[in-house]
């Protein structure tokens, strides 16, 4: 499973925590909140971008529990070393938002600046902004490695080599649910009707956010070939791909410091046991406490240029002669009964629940369904067209 970096830093503190207490512990236990102590967890990439920008803040104190908790109430500042003060405000819990849009410029330096409700005080390194660098050419191809499937890839021209890349995408895909039906059951009194159908929930569109950390250092490619970097690979008979798919690439340059502190979370994800001895003791990021400098503070503050490109293809691109992927579900039709009993539910059961969707009438006069995903694409996407979208 691949976890966010903020996932894969809680996970390691979880990991540390128990290690510290098994260290002085002979007997057995159920780890518990009260015997581990909690650290302030920092989520913050602030760019190139004009725009509003954002710090995210939680607190990881239960050993149990795999989401850190909100921290709510904080003084959020942004400063650069001309004196500029960006303050931020909590839209929602834990998440602060600048309070004007604003972009960072290259070779200045940015400090986040941070003052609990309790009192305690944070402050990042200074971070220099590095140079903006175009993002090059997205392309997609058909490879048959992994099983089959779709590639996407970055191009980069060759004096590239000096950065430090990570990549993150926004992937939005059109849903044809197989089994829409023009027409809808409904009860007039107690008789089951056929009547038009109201919502078109034929067509949708849904949009995922990457969550692996994605990083590329070009100076660190030996291949021969047209340099490039994978940042998606889609297997053919993943659903998604069906119609038509978009995906929106974001290349960010890092600093060497967020580079290599994204690589550490790298190699910890990929690793499969959180207790290996190759583990770092700790993530040490660029943020510390000012009043207790001995305290575990986790994440990273970083300052990024960011460019962008969108991609757009077919699965009959790549895969004229082909059957389409597999829908989520199999989609078959049945005939629920009339009347509720302890073996099924009743046709009018399942409408109450919102569970089936129409699909035919039977040779015997009876109404035939399938489970609601076949006939509502709703169920997993919006009808709304995104504003970027072509066909």
């Amino acid at each position: 499973m691949r976890l966010s970096p903020i996932q894969v830093l809680f996970r390691f503190f979880k990991a540390i925590l128990m290690l510290a207490f098994l260290a002085g512990c002979v007997e057995s236990f159920e780890p518990g909140t009260e015997v581990f102590e909690d650290a302030l967890v920092i989520e913050s990439t602030i760019t190139d971008e004009m725009g509003r920008q954002e710090v995210v803040l939680s607190r990881a104190f239960r050993f149990e529990e795999f989401v850190p908790e909100p921290e709510q109430g904080a003084k959020v500042m942004v400063v650069d070393d001309s004196g500029n003060e960006f303050a931020f405000e909590e839209t929602t819990a834990g998440r602060y938002t600048s309070n004007v849009d604003f972009a960072a410029e290259q070779g200045r330096s940015y400090q986040l600046l941070i003052t609990t409700s309790s009192g305690d005080e944070y402050a990042s390194e200074q971070v220099v902004a590095p140079e903006r660098f175009p993002i090059g050419e997205i392309s997609a191809g058909a490879t048959e490695e992994n099983g089959g499937g779709i590639d996407i890839f970055v191009d980069y021209e060759p004096s590239q080599a000096a950065k430090y890349f990570r990549y993150k995408y926004e992937e939005t895909y059109k849903i044809i649910a197989p089994d829409w039906n023009s027409q809808m059951l409904a009860f007039e009194g107690p008789v089951l009707v056929l009547k038009a159908r109201i919502l078109d929930e034929k067509t949708c569109f849904n949009t995922n956010l990457s969550q692996n950390i994605n990083i590329n250092n070009p100076r660190l490619t030996t291949s021969n070939s047209v340099p490039r970097f994978s940042v998606r690979f889609i297997q053919k008979d993943n659903y998604i791909i069906s119609h038509r798919y978009s995906i929106l690439v974001k290349q960010l340059v890092l600093t060497e410091a967020s580079y290599n502190y994204f690589e550490q979370l790298q190699e910890a994800n990929e690793g499969d046991d959180v207790f290996s001895p190759s583990q770092p003791g700790f993530f040490r990021g660029n943020v510390f406490s000012v009043n207790k400098p001995e305290e575990n503070v986790l994440g990273f503050f970083h300052v990024a240029s960011i460019s962008s490109e969108r991609l757009f293809f077919d699965y009959v691109d790549f895969y004229p002669e082909e059957a389409l992927p597999p829908y989520v579900d199999k989609c078959f039709p049945f005939v629920p009964p009339l009347e509720p009993n302890e073996e099924e539910p009743s046709i009018g059961e399942l409408m109450d629940a919102n569970a089936i969707r129409y699909h035919s009438i039977t040779a015997t006069g009876k109404f035939a369904v399938v489970p609601r995903v076949c006939g509502d694409c709703t169920v997993l996407g919006s009808t709304e067209i995104p504003e970027f979208w072509e066909e």
